[in-house]
This record gives C-alpha cells, sequence and structure tokens, in this order.
C-alpha cells in the first residue's frame, strides 16, 4: 500500500486580480450598490428579521462574484 502523505501536492499561490479584472468590477459595483439597498429597503419594509449584510457588503459580495464569471469565460 503507498503512502499518500509522502507526495501532497504543492498548494499553489493565486495570483491577484489583474487590471482587466478591476476594469470589470468597477462598473458592476456601481450598478450592485443602488440593487443591494433596494433589497434592504425591502427587508426593512416587509420586517424581514433574517440577519442581513451590509449595503456595501452584499453589492461587494455580488460584484465579485459576477466579475468572477465574466472573467472565467
Amino acid at each position: 500500500m503507498s503512502d499518500m502523505t509522502s507526495n501532497t501536492p504543492v498548494a499553489r499561490h493565486r495570483k491577484e486580480p489583474g487590471w482587466e479584472y478591476w476594469m470589470y468590477f468597477g462598473p458592476v459595483f456601481a450598478l450592485s450598490l443602488p440593487l443591494a439597498a433596494l433589497r434592504a429597503a425591502q427587508a426593512a419594509v416587509t420586517s424581514d428579521a433574517t440577519p442581513r449584510p451590509g449595503i456595501v457588503t452584499d453589492a461587494w459580495t455580488r460584484a465579485k462574484d459576477v466579475t468572477t464569471t465574466i472573467c472565467s469565460v
């Protein structure tokens, strides 16, 4: 039986996002801010008791997801 711990894969260092990523991220984040504010307002109006992230955090997370999807294609 082989020892699987002796040849473990080397952890790869993730490359920082380049200028193209940030060029897409900026407009996507700008569009995400009002939508995040609308979601927060809707939650306040409907008295949604579940904990929600802040408006900027919500917009940042969604913009990051969308931009990652765009750049991965």
